[in-house]
């Protein structure tokens, strides 16, 4: 993989003036590469958008020093990958509609997952990102209403209230299905 390639080339520095390993950066991709890649589907409803944010975030982890704590890694990759998603959807490139209807989130399902549980997160997934990306890492990612907050950059009443409206709006689609 050419990201691979670009890590072994690049070191990036830490708080102190250390050089952050090459090795830590592919830790870093090894654990996180697929819960970013898995949350920006969530968020662009495309696989390769969110192929490209993945890597976005990973390439300004080696393009610049990059300040962060370490037990706090995850919440800031996350944090990265909203912040990259948001500027994919707005962007002007991303004017082509994006067929909802494609199983490109199907990979994020788990071989434990129910048919039940299959069809709310394909009505997840079909929710607004306003809804959708709470939702996603309160149930799917575990994370706090403040944790999210600190991820989204929006308040902890507001992220309450986006989860509270993405289930009234997901209650509505399931009951529309039956």
């Amino acid at each position: 993989m050419t990201l691979i390639r670009l890590i072994s080339e690049i070191s990036i520095e830490t708080p102190g003036g250390k050089n952050l390993k090459n090795e830590e950066v592919v830790r870093l991709f090894d654990t996180y590469a697929d819960d970013l890649y898995r949350f920006a589907v969530s968020y662009v409803a495309s696989k390769h958008d969110a192929e490209d944010v993945v890597s976005d975030v990973f390439l300004r982890l080696l393009s610049r020093p990059i300040l962060f704590d370490r037990k706090y890694e995850k919440a800031f990759l996350m944090t990265m990958t909203a912040n990259k998603c948001k500027d994919l959807l707005r962007s002007s490139a991303r004017k082509t509609s994006v067929d909802l209807e494609s199983n490109e989130w199907q990979l994020l399902t788990f071989d434990g997952f129910t048919e039940k549980n299959k069809e709310v997160f394909d009505e997840l997934m079909r929710l607004d990102p306003t809804y959708r990306s709470p939702i996603y890492l309160y149930y799917y990612e575990g994370y706090s209403y403040k944790e999210i907050s600190r991820i989204l950059k929006i308040s902890e009443s507001a992220v309450g209230m986006r989860i509270k409206r993405g289930k009234e709006q997901l209650k509505i689609r399931l009951e529309e299905e039956s």
